[in-house]
């Protein structure tokens, strides 16, 4: 048993790698073609590794492609082409394209390198075209180097490198790493506003304050009813008052 793992060990240290070129027929432009005179170009083409190449018809048979070169025909790198239209529908079925290809990647253990050029990302059919052919280029450069030339990688890490149009370039923040870290502004204390009372709903529906009235106090009525307002007198024949207290008539 041992020394069957050994001999497959040695069969594959033999054998040469697999760079898998899947395209598809919806694109309108052969990337496949570029990629594959890319990896023509590098050094170990046909005896270092070798290239096996698949069509399919749209973006969305991508995955499964790249999962089944892999498990069945041993490619150790998959560069999978193609091109998303320009209408919404397309661009929602390249994000679900997309996904795919991750979860075959993680399923294999395998990269797959994702090269879309999205069909409106120039006007012009010249640039348009130009895009197609440097970025399927570009990436399969990289999946050459991924192989066999990591430091190639490395060497371009945090340098804004593009596909397809010009490498943006990195930043550069090495001549303020000495200055000061400003200081942090003081918090503003802001006081919070007073509460207003709360309010009770009276029987009749008005709204009145919860907080208790002061009881007035009682005041004595004698003596200030107005004239009229007085407790009723009875009045004697004649038109005089008869309050029982008439005094009594003189001897």
């Amino acid at each position: 048993m041992a020394k069957k793992k050994e001999r497959a060990k040695d069969e594959a240290e033999d054998r040469p790698a697999v760079v898998g070129v899947i395209d598809t027929m919806f694109a309108r432009y052969d990337m496949g073609a570029a990629a594959r005179a890319e990896l023509a170009d590098c050094p170990g083409y046909g005896s270092r590794f070798v290239v096996r190449s698949q069509t399919v018809p749209g973006f969305k048979d991508l995955a499964v492609a790249a999962k089944r070169m892999i498990e069945r025909e041993g490619a150790d790198v998959v560069v999978a082409l193609g091109m998303p239209g320009s209408a919404p529908i397309d661009k929602q079925c390249a994000h679900e394209a997309s996904l795919g290809i991750m979860w075959a990647q993680l399923m294999t253990s395998t990269p797959i390198l994702e090269v879309f050029v999205h069909e409106d990302e120039a006007d012009d059919p010249v640039v348009l075209a130009s895009v197609f052919e440097n970025r399927s280029r570009r990436h399969a450069r990289n999946a050459y180097w991924m192989l066999f030339e990591p430091e190639q990688l490395a060497r371009r890490a945090g340098q804004g490198v593009r596909q397809g149009f010009a490498d943006a370039g990195p930043l550069d923040y090495s001549a303020h790493l000495d200055e000061p870290e400003p200081e942090p502004e003081p918090a503003v204390q802001v006081e919070p506003e007073p509460e207003p009372h709360p309010r009770a709903k009276t029987p009749g529906g008005t709204t009145a304050s919860a907080r208790p009235e002061p009881e007035d106090e009682p005041v004595s009525v004698a003596g200030l009813e107005s004239p009229g307002t007085g407790p009723e007198v009875a009045t004697a024949p004649g038109g005089s008052t008869d309050d029982g207290n008439r005094p009594e008539p003189s001897a």
